[in-house]
């Protein structure tokens, strides 16, 4: 518990130096949700990327805190872990799965058409990280002040992470669809998203 209360220190202080870049990407991620369009957008000014890439990396240790704490990721292998070494577990899984991720983004064969729209496609995964990080870590507020049990939070928590989930996969579609067919679409969907995902998601769910 002392560590989880020294990371969740070090994220209140952090969270206060990066404000401003915060606050200044924030209106273009909340277009994100909106309009693909915005998506491309957003990785058209410089500003706006590296302000997002510091959201980004700055939400990864609230994210596990919280995912640690409500145990969102909660294969039977997990189970009676204590706190410190099931946090452990959880980054090495988070880590696992954006060197997935990245892999697939380097495996797979870019279109010669439409190349900087591939290329937003791809980086649009950290905005839509933002945005689901912050809706969990919002909900996650929500329900710890409000008279509901810790499975309960959990079933919620896990609600918010399916619906930005499927929001950032219609999105990311929609990028595809702009610069590829609608059969290469899927399958780089499949590539870079689904599969990473299901690699993740199987072992939770019979293991």
């Amino acid at each position: 518990m002392e560590l989880t209360r020294i990371l969740a220190a070090v994220c209140v202080i952090a969270g206060i130096l990066l404000l401003r870049p915060i606050v200044n990407v924030l209106p273009s991620l909340a277009g994100c949700l909106l309009r693909w369009k915005e998506c491309l957008n957003l990785e058209d000014s410089m500003k706006l990327c590296r302000d997002r890439n510091v959201f980004a990396a700055f939400m990864t240790v609230p994210f596990l805190l919280v995912a640690a704490e409500y145990r969102l990721y909660n294969p039977d292998f997990l189970a009676g872990i204590d706190m410190p070494a099931y946090l452990g577990c959880i980054c090495g899984v988070f880590l696992c799965y954006i060197l997935i991720c990245l892999l697939a983004g380097v495996s797979v064969r870019k279109p010669k058409a439409g190349e900087k729209t591939f290329a937003a496609a791809r980086k649009t995964s950290y905005s839509f990280f933002c945005i689901m990080a912050a809706a969990v870590l919002t909900a996650a507020g929500m329900c710890s002040f409000s008279d509901i049990s810790t499975e309960v939070t959990r079933h919620v928590l896990l609600y918010v992470l399916l619906v930005s989930y499927i929001i950032f996969i219609f999105r990311k579609f929609q990028i595809f669809r702009n610069c590829c067919s609608f059969l290469s679409s899927i399958l780089y969907l499949c590539a870079l998203e689904i599969l990473p995902a299901a690699i993740l998601i199987v072992p939770a769910v019979f293991l």
